[in-house]
């Protein structure tokens, strides 16, 4: 059975809504690694004998979230840009899109964390905005760069720039919020797809043909796409359905002449199959000739005098060896099949072990339905049709 990993990486990103500006919503990412001149451009230097360990990385997370939690998130995040200090780290927050160019032409890139380095209006300097009157902060400016190296492109030779943190950017947020909304917003994102994957991983899986019984619908070494057995994708008569072997099969094949002959029967422990399905519960399944009919006026109570009976056939062909099995797999007079029961047939019945030779299969071991090829890609596309007609006689 081949399985496929399906590999989901999650995009980091926050939403919040600034105090203020109902009305506006601004997205933003983490920084990019590709910003910075070094993936430690903004660690401080230590000997190989002061790593963290996990244990301080945790407490490290924590802080930031108790930080961040009286600060708010989401639609209640704090706009920092009138409480902010000398030597804080601050990071702008931006949704317009043209307001974003504006700002990084003056050297001011969302999402980038910048410190501050003075705060002034005019010549008098400030240690705080909260040393600043209430109505004289929307005049303050200040001095900003970036609290790291970035790469050579990105580097300006005018920082640090001058800014009003009131006026010219619509958010700015501390570093230790922006820090914890990436990861809750990054963690959001991680249960979304992995919610999404499981989903999917339960209503369908992947499974390659390993033999030719099924040609020329499936050949040898397809990858198909099996749709599982729940409700609303129960198959139907004429799809091909993935099973594991029922004890019926690995009783007929362990009394076959193979394995009496050659002292060892065929393996089926482990293995799944695929065949086609001819006929379900409540149905009269016989076989002629090789090839499985189903006597469609068999449960209608009786045809009017005169009146031709419906059948509906599968032409399969003759099995290679059918001196392997008893006569009547290939010759047998039509017989009810019981509930959840189906009879199942190779579309290459001259190498196919199917219900002409073990009988009906339980609709327990069912796992699913087949439904296209994905593998190779010449054989893309829906499982072909087999060889069933209804006829009249």
């Amino acid at each position: 059975m081949s399985q496929f990993l399906l590999l989901v990486v999650p995009i980091q990103c926050f939403t919040t809504i600034p105090n203020g500006l109902s009305k506006s919503i601004y997205v933003y990412h983490q920084k990019p690694r590709a910003l910075r001149s070094r993936p430690d451009d903004d660690a401080p230097f230590a000997s190989e004998n002061s790593k963290p360990s996990m244990f301080d990385g945790m407490l490290s997370i924590k802080q930031k979230f108790s930080q961040a939690s009286a600060e708010g998130f989401g639609t209640k995040a704090r706009n920092v840009a009138k409480t902010m200090s000398v030597g804080d780290v601050v990071v702008p927050i931006c949704g317009d899109l043209a307001l974003r160019q504006i700002l990084a032409n003056r050297g001011v890139y969302a999402g980038v964390e910048y410190k501050v380095f003075s705060l002034k209006i005019d010549s008098k300097k400030f240690n705080s905005m909260d040393d600043v009157p209430a109505d004289m902060k929307e005049h303050v400016i200040a001095k900003i760069k970036p609290a790291y190296k970035l790469r050579d492109y990105l580097e300006r030779s005018d920082w640090p720039v001058n800014v009003n943190p009131s006026q010219d950017v619509p958010l700015w947020l501390s570093k230790t919020t922006y820090e914890a909304g990436t990861i809750l917003g990054t963690l959001g994102l991680s249960l979304t797809y992995l919610s999404m994957a499981a989903i999917v991983a339960f209503f369908v899986r992947f499974t390659y043909v390993p033999s030719p019984s099924m040609q020329p619908a499936l050949n040898p070494g397809d990858v198909v796409l099996v749709t599982r057995t729940i409700w609303p994708l129960k198959p139907s008569v004429g799809d091909v359905i993935l099973f594991d072997p029922p004890p019926e099969l690995n009783e007929v094949v362990l009394n076959s002449v193979f394995a009496q002959e050659n002292g060892a029967a065929l393996p089926t422990k482990g293995q799944q199959f695929l065949k086609r399905a001819i006929a379900k519960e409540g149905e009269y399944v016989g076989v002629k000739n090789s090839e499985p009919y189903v006597d469609l006026t068999a449960n209608t109570g009786g045809q009017p005098e005169g009146s031709p009976k419906k059948f509906r056939v599968d032409i399969v062909g003759p099995y290679s060896q059918p001196a392997a099995f008893s006569e009547s797999s290939w010759n047998r007079s039509p017989e009810q099949l019981g509930k959840n029961q189906w009879f199942v047939a190779g579309d290459n019945g001259f190498r196919s072990v199917d219900s002409r030779v073990w009988g009906a299969l339980d609709g327990k071991y069912i796992l699913g339905s087949a439904r296209w090829v994905l593998w190779p890609i010449q054989d893309f596309g829906p499982i072909k049709e087999g060889q069933i007609f209804n006829i009249e006689k």
